[in-house]
């Protein structure tokens, strides 16, 4: 899925599982999951999973047996389910279809406020209890949520960034940026946490600041929401970082009604709502809105700006790359960041960001991004 090209960027940006290589401007703003909105569950007796990918499973009963034919092309899959049941020296079978579950997901508005959509329940006895072959209900992670349901949920939910014209990372052909997500229940909700790798923080005033790597976040809280289907979930919080735990901390909570603040526009390629914000140039502090970030303040080397103005095409600078779910620490989906283009760098490890590029100045550690919760 590519959200928006331009020809000035050349951006590392490659899927979990595979070795990182240089991709041209066609590659920026692809998602992981999905096609069209939809999945569906593997063929019977298969277990398919990878680090911050979708993962699938099938669950059989000791009294059944499941038979799975399938090809591609124009041919048609079916599957057929026989159980036996055996009562003293008496034995009958029945059979009886089961349709493969296909995952329909998406976002919408529900009352202005960003929603997810979606046929797949979160939790993964729930999931466990369609009457449907093989639903995909591996949890890797080992949090009682649904892998399929949160790599869905993490494509649709994060940010698109629309960076500024002076930005210089659209003119770097070594230009690396990647999500990296944790999906996670807290109580009766989830909460979305998203790391914006950068594997470079170009510095103010002429480089000023500038460092390796860069770890900048948003992080979303939502509540279930039965009108969007058993998986269906609507945001009840959103949080922008700038400069998070510095002095000049200009980080951000919308709950309530300054939800409206947040901007909501069309993804290019579904055309469904996709949150959009804006990061500074350069420095890369995520505001919610231009007016946030270009009123923070006057002062010289502290102001910032933000979104394009005066280009031909606005839209060249909406960068949306591809998301990796990184599970959680004690049972992870993702560990090595080489993977998405940032070698040397680690999720859960305890140590600085350095966006692939080795020590020396360096940013947060990425493990704080998806583990510190700011609702």
């Amino acid at each position: 899925m590519v959200a928006r090209r331009t020809p000035l960027l050349a951006l590392l940006l490659v899927g979990v599982g595979s070795a990182p290589a240089a991709c041209g401007p066609e590659d920026v703003g692809e998602s992981a999951p999905a096609t069209a909105g939809t999945s569906t569950g593997a063929s019977a007796g298969t277990t398919a999973a990878s680090d911050g990918a979708s993962s699938t499973s099938s669950t059989s009963s000791s009294s059944s047996s499941s038979s799975t034919a399938s090809s591609t092309g124009d041919a048609t899959s079916t599957s057929t389910t026989t159980t036996t049941t055996t009562t003293g020296d008496a034995t009958t079978s029945t059979t009886g279809n089961l349709e493969p579950f296909v995952h329909a997901f998406g976002t919408t508005l529900r009352a202005g406020r960003l929603a997810f959509e979606s046929n797949l329940p979160p939790a993964v006895d729930a999931c466990l209890a369609l009457p449907v072959l093989d639903p995909p209900c591996a949890d890797v992670d080992e949090d009682g949520l649904v892998d399929a349901w949160e790599d869905a949920a993490l494509d649709r939910l994060r940010p698109l960034r629309r960076m500024d014209e002076e930005e210089k990372l659209i003119d770097d052909a070594d230009a690396v940026i990647a999500d990296v997500g944790r999906v996670a229940p807290v109580g009766g909700d989830v909460r979305i946490f998203v790391m914006l790798g950068y594997h470079r923080d170009y510095g103010s005033c002429g480089g000023i600041s500038g460092h390796n790597g860069d770890s900048e976040r948003v992080a979303l809280d939502l509540a279930p929401d039965p009108e969007g289907g058993p998986g269906g979930v609507v945001t009840v919080g959103a949080y922008t970082a700038a400069h998070e735990g510095s002095v000049t901390d200009h980080s951000m909570l919308f709950v309530g009604d300054d939800l409206d603040v947040l901007v909501l526009g069309d993804d290019p390629d579904t055309g469904e709502p996709r949150w959009v914000v804006f990061p500074s140039a350069d420095k890369h502090a995520t505001y919610a809105t231009v007016e946030i970030c270009e009123g923070i303040s006057i002062v010289p080397c502290l102001d910032e700006d933000c979104a394009p103005d005066g280009v031909d095409d606005p839209a060249a600078y909406d960068l949306l790359p591809l998301s990796h779910n990184a599970g959680e620490e004690n049972a992870p989906r993702l560990e090595d960041l080489a993977a998405v283009g940032f070698p040397g760098d680690h999720a859960w490890a305890d140590q600085p960001f350095c966006g692939g590029l080795g020590p020396g100045s360096c940013s947060s550690a990425v493990r704080e991004k998806l583990l510190v919760d700011p609702f």
